[in-house]
């Protein structure tokens, strides 16, 4: 099992990094988001995760362990493969997605991608024990909402990083505790924080 492998990048596609380690070349499937953010050159740690199939070995990478350990949480659910669970990881931190299943937020887990209504009620069923209660978000200032401003705004061409000082910068300007409802002021606020840095 290969569990965490730090080296340099190689080569950077869509969604795969290609890490050398000693002279050796590791295809590692990671968010888009990740591999944005690379540089090919620089070093990087990657906490994996080897899914063995019959025909395929495959190596998905991310920045913490507990993406890790959610990634691999999602696919004990009936159904639910790498690539769906590597797609709603793509889409929201491991927090937001605990917190959406903890709130049996079904309408969040159907704007990832290729998940519908059927895998997402899924999805709730057998995990909602599990992300119960003391799984919801701690923060006030997290959630679903949240990762729609910030997948707006990395669609406009900032980084994950950028989105995320954006964001945070204009929720210290926001009386209230936002809601979905909000997602429209937090984007222009953001968008506006994000301007005044570059």
């Amino acid at each position: 099992m290969i569990a965490y492998i730090t080296g340099t990048v190689f080569e950077i596609r869509l969604n795969r990094i290609i890490l050398l380690v000693n002279g050796i070349g590791y295809e590692v499937i990671v968010a888009p988001d990740i591999a944005s953010e690379s540089r090919v050159g620089s070093e990087l740690s990657l906490h994996t995760s080897l899914v063995v199939r019959e025909d395929s070995w495959s190596l998905y990478g991310f920045l913490s362990q507990g993406a890790k350990g959610l990634f691999e949480e999602l696919q004990s659910v009936t159904g639910i493969g790498p690539k769906v669970a590597s797609a709603l990881l793509a889409v929201y931190s491991p927090d937001e997605l605990r917190s959406a299943i903890a709130s049996q937020d079904s309408d969040a887990l159907e704007r990832v991608p290729g998940i519908g209504k059927k895998v997402a009620s899924r999805i709730l069923l057998e995990l909602r024990e599990r992300f119960g209660v003391s799984h919801r978000s701690k923060s006030p200032l997290s959630g679903p909402w949240r990762a729609q401003v910030i997948g707006a705004l990395t669609g406009l061409g900032y980084s994950r990083k950028e989105a995320e000082y954006a964001l945070d910068k204009a929720l210290e300007s926001f009386d209230t505790t936002p809601t979905s409802q909000d997602t429209p002021e937090m984007l222009k606020l953001a968008l506006a924080q994000s301007r005044q840095k570059r």
